[in-house]
């Protein structure tokens, strides 16, 4: 039995009809993320507790129900693979032993749900509040929902969800597909962002996936890729490949794996990233993220220019002081956000 004409021109119809909405949705979420202050305020948040987390050599536990539950075994699986220690939690074996997977006074937990008012997420998290203090961030399409609301939850992941792109909108029944996409992009998004975090240098990054996922054809290029090299290289030998070799020092673009500080502040001073000048700062990430005003105030004062350790991102005082009169002082997790993002 085949198909008529008709029947096939309403299913490409049908298919043509889902794949606009959701490109528009995850348009409408790159959007929300450029100028959205609740949302990225939240992204803030979370990420500071993620990064503690695991600098505290605590895990990410991830948990959820019905398909929440599949997305967060998909976002275990690439965390681990990005050696970001983390497990998943079904919330139903959770109220029968599995409870004592969390180690309550390192270990932080995401709760992933489209609708925030999951049953078996809410009836969970009385028992979650016993004497230590486990961080709980919320992955999910409704702002203003049971969880969300809660007192136990300390911060959104928030995919803003429009009302033209809720599946019993586009297709008459509310089977998760778009809100799980959202939900997707947005958690791989800040995954990825994290491994940054934790590692600043893409070939080492590339290196510790390739030993946690030696199989397939990805572990097969990735490896065949190592193989060829008898060293990691850095970003910083990355940086001297792109730029004019005669202006790099030999003793420094001839063995990269022997570069001292003093060799990194001359190769910086050739490569002109941030002005010639010793009156800089060197910030890590998570400095960045966690400076507060006063801080920051007198940085700008005694230091020219900053740069985030062990990458090429600089900036110098006078962008921080433009960006920092915009914002007037006001909002200052919104312009934490929009001083990392101005680094280059």
């Amino acid at each position: 039995m085949t198909l008529d004409n008709l029947s096939i021109q309403n299913t490409l119809n049908c298919i043509n009809n889902t794949l606009k909405c959701e490109n528009e949705a995850v348009n409408n979420l790159h959007q929300q993320y450029l100028s959205d202050e609740f949302s990225i305020a939240n992204l803030m948040n979370s990420i500071n507790i993620l990064y503690n987390t695991i600098t505290n050599d605590g895990k990410i536990i991830i948990t959820g129900i019905g398909k929440s539950y599949k997305l967060s075994l998909k976002l275990v699986a690439t965390l681990n693979s990005l050696s970001i220690q983390s497990a998943a939690l079904h919330p139903s074996e959770a109220l029968h032993g599995d409870l004592g997977s969390i180690n309550l006074d390192k270990d932080c937990l995401i709760m992933v749900t489209a609708s925030g008012n999951t049953p078996e997420l809410i009836n969970l998290l009385p028992h979650l509040s016993g004497s230590g203090n486990l961080p709980i961030i919320l992955l999910t399409c409704n702002k203003n929902s049971k969880l969300s609301q809660s007192h136990q939850i300390n911060s959104l992941i928030y995919a803003n969800l429009l009302a033209c792109h809720q599946e019993e909108v586009v297709h008459g029944i509310p089977a998760p597909t778009i809100s799980y996409t959202l939900s997707l992009i947005l958690a791989d998004s800040v995954i990825l962002a994290m491994s940054e975090l934790f590692e600043t240098d893409l070939i080492k990054r590339k290196k510790l996936f390739s030993i946690k996922h030696p199989g397939g054809s990805i572990g097969e290029n990735l490896n065949q890729q190592f193989s060829e090299k008898s060293s990691t290289v850095s970003l910083l030998s990355l940086r001297q490949t792109n730029s004019n070799s005669n202006s790099i020092p030999q003793s420094i673009s001839s063995n990269s794996s022997n570069i001292s500080d003093d060799d990194i502040d001359i190769l910086i001073t050739h490569n002109n990233t941030v002005p010639t000048t010793t009156n800089r700062r060197i910030l890590s990430y998570k400095e960045v993220l966690n400076i507060d005003e006063i801080t920051l105030l007198k940085y700008i004062t005694l230091y020219d220019s900053f740069l985030i350790n062990d990458t090429k991102l600089s900036i110098g005082s006078n962008k921080i002081k433009e960006l920092y009169r915009f914002y007037q002082g006001n909002n200052w997790d919104k312009f934490k956000w929009d001083l990392l993002r101005a680094f280059s």
